[in-house]
């Protein structure tokens, strides 16, 4: 999740295009050979979770990928064409999730940009079209699909381990009493059960653990039985950002310290500190991205322009990481479909994708391996501290720490089978 850390039936999905693409013509996209290839236009589709028991959950997808594509159409487009985006609400579905997938890649050129628990129940559709997936993938079905390429890959039950190293040589015994709790749907426990398995291999060991509903805000009886456990790290990665701020108001309520309360990335958000109160302060977050929420603006150049133009498509728009992986998504996707040419096709934009092995979204994320689904190393820290994040722990000014590093278990390139 974060960064790792959390789609419409088809009678009831909801279409949305981007605001600065143009009307898209389903009768002139199917003019073309190509599906969503017109003269003047480029569509693809995306399904994210709008609505359901949590709205809006992973609106900053949309959000987003909407800003990247309206940046750039202010630029006169890709190759004379318009970007728009077609998006689809599975409402925590994930019978919803297949069928809008289904529906997607009859009329798009490709995926780009959603995110959803969902995930896997498209992944069947991808490979009957043999779509181009650049989207940011949850569950390892999505993740190893040959026509899957993530912004941020993370190999089915791998975990990037410098960030537990850094824990474990700075918080004293605290990784020996660990704590974590995780909600109950498949892909937050197959990536908490990835990290807890990387954590395990350098000596931490799991004092209490709890699966919890997705919609829980009440961890009063979590808290009091890790006092009476011993717990003195809790580390959260399978809980939505405010589910980690009533963890950490009852914390607070409770007057439970433990020496270290730190997330992968889930609790760095817009909302979180708001939330919480001064029950966020002390807080850590371990990352693979850059301060979007403005505070690494001044040293990282597209922190200021994904802050820009998400506000820019969306005044109300909550900042948060389904924003950053959407808005990265859709630069590979523009990336590639420059380098395909006047005429690109589904094979073309292929081929430009399998020669993406180094991207970070201008910094944004840390680089990582798209093409080789090879994952970055790097990361860095952050604290929230009198009520705002900051930079902590070994952080360069900007960029990311790469010592210690290390990914658990050890990654090998990605072959993609011909035709992807």
């Amino acid at each position: 999740m974060a960064h790792r850390a959390l789609r419409a039936a088809l009678a009831g999905g909801t279409l949305i295009m981007a605001a600065t693409a143009g009307t898209w013509s389903a009768a002139s996209a199917a003019t073309t050979a190509t599906p969503g290839i017109t003269a003047h236009s480029v569509t693809v589709g995306q399904v994210d979770t709008l609505s359901g028991p949590v709205p809006g959950l992973f609106e900053g997808a949309k959000d987003g990928t909407e800003a990247y594509f309206a940046y750039v159409n202010s630029q006169g487009g890709v190759n004379g064409r318009k970007l728009v985006l077609q998006v689809d609400d599975d409402q925590f579905s994930a019978a919803n999730y297949a069928a809008d997938t289904a529906q997607l890649v009859q009329s798009d050129f490709a995926l780009v940009g959603g995110f959803s628990l969902f995930d896997q129940a498209g992944v069947s559709a991808i490979d009957q079209a043999k779509i181009p997936d650049v989207t940011f993938s949850l569950s390892p079905q999505r993740e190893s699909d040959p026509y899957n390429y993530s912004p941020n890959p993370i190999p089915p039950g791998g975990s990037r381990t410098g960030p537990y190293e850094y824990y474990k040589s700075h918080f004293g015994d605290a990784y020996q009493h660990m704590a974590t709790m995780l909600s109950n749907v498949a892909s937050a426990e197959e990536q908490t059960n990835a990290d807890l398995s990387a954590m395990k291999s350098l000596g931490y060991k799991v004092a209490y653990s709890r699966i919890v509903n997705p919609l829980e805000t009440n961890f009063i009886a979590d808290v009091l039985k890790m006092r009476a456990d011993g717990v003195k790290m809790v580390y959260i990665v399978g809980l939505a950002v405010g589910q980690v701020a009533a963890l950490a108001q009852d914390m607070a309520q409770e007057n439970f310290k433990p020496a270290l309360f730190s997330t992968s990335g889930v609790a760095y958000d817009s909302s979180y500190v708001p939330t919480a109160g001064s029950a966020a302060n002390g807080t850590y977050s371990d990352m693979q991205t850059a301060l979007y929420a403005g505070e690494d603006a001044k040293v990282v150049p597209a922190v200021k322009l994904f802050d820009h133009w998400v506000k820019k498509v969306n005044p109300s728009a909550h900042l948060d990481v389904y924003g950053v992986y959407g808005w990265a998504a859709a630069e590979i996707f523009v990336q590639a479909l420059k380098a395909a040419g006047k005429n690109p096709t589904r094979a073309s934009l292929f081929a430009q994708l399998n020669k993406i092995t180094s991207f970070n979204a201008g910094g944004l994320l840390a680089t990582d391996n798209p093409a080789q689904k090879i994952p970055s190393q790097c990361w860095l820290l952050v604290k929230v501290s009198n009520g705002k994040w900051e930079r902590t722990g070994p952080d360069p000014k900007s960029g990311f720490i790469c010592k210690p590093g290390g990914y658990h278990p050890t990654i090998k390139p990605y072959r993609r089978p011909a035709g992807a």
